[in-house]
């Protein structure tokens, strides 16, 4: 059971100023290679991060492995932090697979017909979810379970039968978009991959990145290439409300493709107290309502309704997903036709020429579609 803490992390992503975006982005670059390069590696180790051998990923990962390219000490401590904390996640992720690795029957599959693809058996799925909750009293994130049959389900859709093991179902979880965490460096004074100063009552923050040029060497003189972000009065509020921890570099890529660097900054501020459920005078309810709108109503300790429900109409976006998907899948049967049509001919034959143009281009349309379908989860 989740304990309550006094203390909760926000983070507020503010974008880099356009002079600061290319280097930002090579390092981003730079750094995803290693961090991808670092989990490939201990992806065979999983289990070892079950057991948390410190607070800090990085001083975990650097038990275990070096540096695979020289970047500098922290730097790397940074690139080790990212990673860390990957393979943390899904260690833990793996020992929840573990609780419904024995739930997982073909019942949990509906079967292909003439007239139906076959699917996943919902009401199959929640029974299941609801007998290992009444086994176990510490059964789990019910949303994480639940992602994890479905994912399983997903797995025999496509191979036949369901997996063995979590490494069998679970892609070696590499990064797509870079990140990079500043908590392996020695703080925004002392650091040695960044530097940070605020100014409050300027409303703003005065930020130095260590990033490679483009020939890829690391300059010494990057303490003095400074820029200067302006503080949103939120954050400048949550600053005076806590305390302000080490930010991360993380790369945004929109469904265009389109890519920038925002810097992450944390503050630590207290949990704000919650009432007492003998002092609640009122409840807050929600469910699917008719069709696609979810209905939220406010009652109060008798049952009677306050106020006016509030309906959230998620068709549109609910239709729009279905329509994207159905997109896709569209695609992916005509590469397979062209894939087919390609393969009748020998690998130097003229005649594979038209096939091999339009995959390249439907491959891209399916990048193209894939990017919003994520974009709008």
């Amino acid at each position: 059971m989740r304990t309550a803490r006094s203390q909760q992390s926000l983070s507020y992503p503010l974008r880099l100023p356009d002079e600061a975006q290319a280097d930002a982005l090579r390092l981003l670059d730079v750094s995803r290679e290693v961090i991808n390069t670092v989990i490939a590696s201990l992806w065979d180790r999983l289990d070892e991060f079950v057991t948390r051998t410190n607070a800090y990923a990085y001083k975990q990962v650097e038990e275990m492995i070096a540096p695979p390219v020289v970047h500098g000490h922290r730097q790397w401590r940074c690139e080790a932090e990212q990673a860390g904390r990957i393979l943390r996640g899904q260690a833990e992720r793996k020992k929840q697979f573990l609780l419904i690795l024995p739930l997982l029957e073909q019942g949990m599959i509906i079967p292909k017909s003439e007239n139906k693809r076959g699917g996943k058996n919902r009401k199959a799925i929640r029974e299941a979810l609801t007998h290992l909750r009444d086994a176990q009293t510490d059964a789990g994130n019910a949303v994480e379970l639940q992602s994890l049959i479905e994912q399983s389900c997903n797995f025999y859709l496509a191979n036949g039968c369901f997996p063995d093991t979590y490494e069998e179902m679970q892609p070696v979880p590499v990064l797509k978009a870079g990140i990079l965490p500043y908590a392996g460096d020695d703080g925004p004074t002392m650091g040695q991959t960044y530097r940070l100063a605020l100014d409050l009552d300027q409303k703003q923050l005065t930020l130095a990145l260590r990033t490679p040029d483009s020939s890829g060497t690391w300059g010494r003189n990057w303490r003095e290439k400074t820029v200067q972000m302006a503080l949103p009065e939120v954050v400048v509020a949550r600053i005076q409300a806590g305390k302000w921890l080490s930010p991360s570099l993380r790369e945004i890529i929109e469904p265009d493709a389109t890519r920038y660097a925002v810097l992450d900054f944390i503050v630590e501020v207290p949990v704000e107290q919650q009432a007492l459920w003998s002092e609640m005078q009122t409840v807050l309810g929600f469910d699917w309502g008719v069709r696609q709108f979810l209905t939220a109503s406010i009652v109060d300790l008798d049952g009677h309704q306050v106020g006016r429900p509030f309906f959230l109409d998620a068709g549109p976006f609910d239709g729009t997903q279905a329509r994207t998907r159905r997109q896709i899948d569209q695609l992916k049967a005509k590469v397979a036709r062209l894939e087919k049509q390609r393969d009748r001919f020998p690998v130097d034959d003229p005649r594979r020429k038209p096939s091999v143009q339009q995959l390249v281009v439907l491959r891209r349309e399916i990048a193209r579609y894939w990017g919003k379908y994520e974009a709008r989860n």
